[in-house]
């Protein structure tokens, strides 16, 4: 099965690119750096294509509150990816593929390696075309990779309210009206069932973003949670809405299928911030995430079951100094909340901890620990403790 996912995104590069470099009497030329990957291009650079590679190897420690659970220790490649971008007509078409093969990185409901597979189509600087299988445009954390983050993983807040990876289409610009940034939207349909799955075409998911900088916009900056460039101030101020209409999925497009089928419709909102500034950088996010009816009962093979649908709400606020451009200290805390039908499963969680970063060159080699205490509203807490090596050439 990998190897007939990396065949076929052999195959749908070079359906999209059928014009040649060498056809078209451009030479080729090898490109590599650490960190960028390897490829081959034309030597104007209008046509190219790049594979690169990142794995994260992670050991976790849990010490639970409890004195009659006994701590854990594990170790795992947490993400192992592989991506293919290529290029073609300058930055008229683009494309991307990205196979995940870490177990983790495997959705339970349907384990495939593909995470992303899109074509984006860029004719003007305000309205950009993306198609295929992407992250839905909600939130700042969740579309910020997880190889660009200044702790070793994302809050459990994004975790669990964010929206992930679905099949669809968007629109978007990064710069509305070429204002240096001041301005950027993303409005997208897609199928509402998560990544890999075939749509049942019960209903779709309606997602959108908009995004102010009003202080010293710079394009791209968003896509990290360090402040590498240590420049001048800038913020920006976004907020983000969604509909799943008819989901049958607990979390609206992650986690358990809903055994009654597709009932369940999903309103998101989400807001957040970032300011950075002299290697500070701050982070603050806020999502909800409500069914509009909590149960759904139905008889499935002669007994009858309920499934409940998981509402609830929660935010974060991180911060971040780089000192010498090389070593980073942060720390985090958030909170989850339940809304709506208690039973769902919702567990309402609180995290407060810290950590440090060290980078060799930057997010293409870098080693991170951090230390978080992780307790239940009603119940028991936990300190867990994790050290990850990530290596990106």
């Amino acid at each position: 099965m990998k190897l007939l996912c990396a065949l076929l995104a052999l195959g749908a590069c070079w359906m999209v690119f059928p014009v040649h470099a060498e056809e078209a009497g451009l030479p080729l030329r090898l490109k590599g750096a650490y960190g960028q990957g390897m490829g081959i291009e034309s030597e104007d650079g209008s046509f190219g294509m790049s594979l690169k590679a990142r794995a994260q190897v992670r050991t976790t420690v849990g010490i639970p509150e409890d004195e009659e659970k006994e701590p854990s220790a594990d170790f795992q490649i947490r993400r192992l990816r592989v991506t293919l971008e290529a290029h073609g007509w300058e930055e008229l078409v683009s494309l991307r593929v990205q196979l995940a093969f870490a177990p983790l990185d495997q959705d339970p409901v349907a384990p495939f390696p593909v995470r992303d597979a899109f074509v984006t189509v860029a004719p003007t600087r305000d309205l950009k075309l993306r198609v295929g299988q992407m992250k839905v445009p909600f939130g700042r954390q969740r579309v910020v990779s997880s190889g660009s983050q200044q702790l070793v993983d994302r809050s459990i807040v994004t975790g669990e309210l964010n929206l992930d990876r679905d099949v669809g289409l968007q629109l978007f610009s990064e710069d509305l009206f070429g204002l240096n940034g001041l301005f950027g939207y993303n409005v997208g349909v897609f199928g509402g069932d998560g990544r890999n799955r075939v749509s049942g075409g019960y209903g779709f998911l309606y997602a959108g973003r908009i995004s102010v900088r009003p202080v010293g916009g710079e394009l791209g900056d968003d896509l990290d949670e360090v402040d590498f460039k240590q420049t001048k101030p800038r913020l920006q101020v976004a907020a983000s809405g969604a509909f799943n209409h008819q989901s049958d999925r607990v979390r609206s497009t992650i986690g358990d299928v809903f055994e009654t089928g597709p009932w369940a419709d999903y309103a998101h909102v989400g807001a957040d911030t970032s300011f950075k500034y002299n290697g500070l950088s701050l982070t603050g996010e806020f999502f909800l995430r409500r069914a509009l009816e909590d149960r759904n009962s139905e008889i499935v093979d002669g007994i009858e079951v309920t499934d409940i649908a998981r509402s609830g709400y929660g935010g974060f606020f991180q911060a971040g100094q780089l000192i010498e451009k090389q070593f980073e200290i942060s720390a985090r805390v958030g909170t989850l909340h339940v809304l709506g039908d208690p039973e769902s499963g919702f567990n309402p969680e609180k995290e407060l901890g810290g950590g440090v970063s060290y980078y060799f060159l930057k997010h293409a080699l870098k080693l991170q620990a951090d230390t978080f205490y992780v307790w239940e509203t009603w119940g028991e807490g936990r300190i867990q403790t994790r050290l990850q090596l990530q290596a990106a050439p």
